[in-house]
C-alpha cells in the first residue's frame, strides 16, 4: 500500500463490493460484475467477437467498476487492465478480480499504440 488512505479505502470498498454482489445474485440470479448498462448477452457477444486467447491483453477504457472488461478477462483468460477516471470504481474493479488499473482519461491514455491486444469501451458517457 502507498499510504493509510489508500488502506482505506480498499477496506471500505471491499465492503461496498460484497454488498453489491449480493444485490446483483438476488436480481439477477448470478453474480458477474455488472455495473453498467451492457448486458450479460452483449458482454458475451463481445468475448466472441474479440476472440481473445487466454494470454491476450485487453484495456477496458471508461470501465467504471471493471463491467464488462472484467466479464470478458474471465470469461477468455486474457489479461485485464482497467482504466477510468474515478479512483473510488478502479478500486473496485480492482477488488472484483486480480486486474491492472490505470487512473487515465480516454482522450489521452499512457500506453503506446500496441500495448494491447483488443480495446473496449461501454457505457461511457462523453
Amino acid at each position: 500500500m502507498e499510504n493509510n488512505r489508500e488502506f482505506f479505502e480498499l477496506k471500505y470498498t471491499a465492503a461496498r463490493a460484497r454488498a453489491a454482489r449480493r444485490i446483483e445474485e438476488a436480481a439477477l440470479g448470478q453474480v458477474v460484475g455488472v455495473s453498467g448498462y451492457t448486458t450479460v448477452v452483449e458482454a458475451q457477444r463481445l468475448c466472441e467477437h474479440l476472440d481473445l486467447e487466454a494470454g491476450a491483453t485487453l484495456l477496458d477504457v471508461g470501465t467504471g467498476q471493471g463491467w464488462p472488461g472484467s466479464y470478458i478477462a474471465e470469461t477468455t483468460g486474457c489479461r485485464l487492465v482497467a482504466a477510468d477516471v474515478p479512483w473510488e470504481a478502479l478500486l473496485e474493479a480492482k477488488l472484483r478480480r486480480e486486474t491492472g488499473v490505470v487512473k487515465a482519461c480516454g482522450e489521452s491514455l499512457p500506453f503506446r499504440g500496441d500495448s494491447f491486444d483488443a480495446i473496449v469501451h461501454a457505457d461511457v458517457l462523453c
